[in-house]
């Protein structure tokens, strides 16, 4: 490499080594003023001419040559290798070559330059060195390079745009808001590549907002549970961009020393804000961060984001209300007897697959109608409630408790056995015996209730036969003195 460098540093020629132009004077005067920069370079690779235009370009005064050292000063120093090795190549070859560089123009300004160098065949057909011109190709490089990224972003775009609507089926056909945790933190990993986030949404009474999904740094965040005037985008219900975190106004739900600027974009639909989607813009001096990665594409990236979240999950809400709706008793909140039917098919064929036992308890409330008729049906409906609450105080996690009909109520306890299920019942009939019931600040008369209890897969492996069997067990109770658990006999 050093020998290169001496190719256009060393000093101009003797006499004796006169160039061609030298000689030819019409060709000087031509080259001198000419339009664009022309050099020229003996055999040895001297640099013997440079015409008035590239003087000017790197502000050059003197009224002589100027050695190749004046085009290695102005060249840009991770080009120089690069240039030194085409030149190299050239003079061992003698052969036409081409090569862009950036030179520094006599305003300080780095230009992109195109040189074209072609070999000169003396008159006695041997090699005399290269001519050459140097075009300033900056615009053409501009445009170049803004079309490239151009071309980076709609191809960013359309990954990303993919990837939402993929994101959208999904969410479209999940059954509940918790089942989206896991498919928005997959999704948003691809889309929001190399940057940290989190979709927080406010909880079901709207005194917290917490973050179901998060990727990315965790160190970013500063709770996953927060107050809703923790975000600037919450109380002002529009984004809040962060671009330089030193000079900024900070959300408490991020770190006070965080090294990069973020985006916060409230998650709205149909007039009902849910939350807020927040991620980082990255840090701008990671070379990583593409170029095309700026931050208005990024805020539209995360604005549509947010925007295809809140419908997707305001609709699943929706839907899951509706669902909820028919599938519960309006008045108890036990699930009701479509429910139990649905179900209880499932749970049995589950048992059958897994060799798990299924319990099954009825319960019929003593006297119900003679109840009603003392005290109003307004006063009965309150004591249905109750016991439906002192139901739901037995079940575990799997277990499921519906209104029947009328007085009449079920529960299903997966995974027990007869016996257990016994206990289990036992326990609801000495929780509602021993119940004071007040209405309206008046005290009720005491509430009994007979239980009937079967099991799979001593009674049978079906809906209808296990109903049966529990209802048996159940009038069973009640023809010998209610308030009793009784066991089927099958």
């Amino acid at each position: 490499m050093a020998k290169t460098k001496e190719i256009v540093t060393e000093a101009l020629p003797t006499i004796a080594d006169k160039p061609f132009f030298e000689e030819d004077t019409d060709f000087k005067i031509v080259a001198e003023d000419a339009p664009v920069m022309l050099w020229l370079t003996n055999s040895e690779g001297k640099v013997v001419f440079t015409n008035s235009k590239w003087k000017k370009f790197v502000g050059a005064t003197t009224e002589g040559q100027l050695s190749g050292e004046t085009w290695l000063n102005a060249l840009h120093s991770d080009d120089r290798d690069d240039c030194l090795h085409v030149f190299r190549d050239a003079f061992q070859s003698h052969q036409p070559f081409e090569m862009e560089y950036r030179l520094r123009r006599f305003d300080s300004q780095y230009r992109y330059i195109l040189d074209t160098g072609e070999p000169y065949i003396n008159k006695e057909g041997k090699f005399s060195g290269f001519i050459g011109s140097s075009t300033d190709i900056t615009d053409r490089k501009n445009y170049e390079n803004r079309l490239h990224l151009s071309q980076l972003e709609l191809t960013q775009h359309n990954r990303e745009m993919a990837l939402i609507n993929e994101l959208n089926s999904y969410l479209q056909v999940c059954r509940s808001l918790k089942e989206t945790h896991a498919i928005v933190h997959y999704y948003a990993k691809r889309i929001f590549t190399d940057q940290s986030g989190a979709l927080y949404l406010f909880n079901d009474d709207h005194s917290l907002v917490e973050a179901v999904a998060t990727w990315g740094e965790a160190q970013f965040f500063s709770s996953l549970a927060i107050a809703s005037d923790d975000c600037w985008a919450l109380r002002q219900g529009r984004l809040h961009i962060v671009e330089d975190p030193d000079n900024a106004i900070l959300c408490h739900h991020v770190l006070p020393n965080i090294n990069q600027g973020y985006v916060c974009s409230p998650a709205i639909a149909q007039g009902e804000m849910i939350g807020f989607l927040c991620v980082t813009l990255g840090d701008k001096h990671d070379d990583k961060r593409g170029a095309w990665t700026s931050v208005e594409s990024r805020t539209r990236l995360i604005s549509l984001a947010a925007d295809n979240l809140a419908m997707a999950l305001v609709s699943l809400k929706l839907r899951e209300a509706l669902r909820n709706r028919s599938l519960h008793d309006p008045m108890t909140q036990l699930f009701n007897r479509r429910y139990l039917d649905e179900t209880l098919a499932h749970e049995l064929a589950n048992c059958q697959r897994n060799t798990m036992a299924l319990g099954l308890i009825m319960i019929d409330i003593d006297h119900f109608k003679t109840y009603n008729d003392t005290y109003g049906h307004d006063a009965g409906d309150f004591v249905l409630t109750e016991i439906a609450e002192i139901m739901r105080s037995k079940l575990r996690e799997h277990d499921i408790a519906c209104r029947y009909g009328g007085e009449e109520l079920v529960m299903i306890l997966l995974g027990a056995n007869k016996e257990t299920a016994a206990v289990r019942a036992e326990s609801v009939r000495a929780a509602i015996e021993k119940h004071e019931f007040t209405y309206k600040g008046k005290a009720l008369a005491k509430v009994t209730a007979s239980f009937g209890v079967a099991a799979c897969p001593e009674d049978g492996h079906s809906s209808h036969a296990l109903l049966k069997a529990a209802d048996v067990a159940l009038y069973q109770a009640k023809d010998t003195g209610r308030n009793k658990v009784v066991l089927s006999q099958s």
